[in-house]
């Protein structure tokens, strides 16, 4: 007999809830599926039904977060003729806030889900900020890393301190960077 799909996302979430309160405390290494299904108020089995272990668990979190901006920035922020946020705000305010928490951890517990966020992000960069005109190929590269890291470096600040300011503020405060004022060509080599 086959659960309601209603009951397995309420209990993955429930398992994920409590995983989530564990890893904001300590490494991965140091938490346990007993600990996990505990808290969560399951059995071990009802945990194995759903996740290999505690890293297939935060896998599955890492890449449902994942495909959510890639979604975002495949279907919405790469679809029109420029990079309009605020065409898209209602959606990436709410990514922004179910995943709120999330991010800063993850950013700073796992590097390769830094990367693979970057990945995903590249694209809006290639096409709408970094000009081509003028640069090599070696400075295009060393130009996207670095509005890629100083981005999710922002992002982060900006979870950290919920309430700081508003998405709105944040996403502005992002264009006016992204935007330089200065014309990368007139910098000479």
């Amino acid at each position: 007999m086959k659960k309601q799909p209603q009951v397995t996302e309420q209990t993955k979430a429930n398992l994920t809830s409590a995983f989530w309160e564990l890893y904001r405390e300590r490494p991965i290494e140091k938490i346990t599926v007993r600990e996990i299904t505990e808290r969560a108020g399951y059995n071990r089995a009802t945990f194995y039904l759903y996740y290999r272990d505690v890293y297939d668990l935060l896998e599955q979190l890492e890449n449902e977060i994942l495909e959510q901006v890639r979604a975002l920035v495949d279907n919405r922020l790469l679809a029109g003729d420029r990079l309009d946020f605020s065409q898209h705000m209602d959606f990436i305010v709410r990514l922004a806030q179910r995943f709120n928490g999330y991010v800063p951890r993850l950013m700073s517990a796992d590097p390769s889900f830094g990367e693979r966020l970057k990945t995903i992000i590249a694209p809006l960069l290639d096409r709408f900020i970094i000009p081509e005109a003028g640069l090599n190929g070696a400075e295009q590269a060393v130009l996207r890393e670095f509005y890629l890291s100083g981005l999710l470096g922002a992002i982060t600040a900006w979870m950290e301190a919920p309430g700081s300011m508003s998405i709105d503020r944040l996403i502005a405060l992002i264009v006016l960077a992204a935007v330089p004022s200065t014309s990368l060509a007139s910098l000479g080599t």
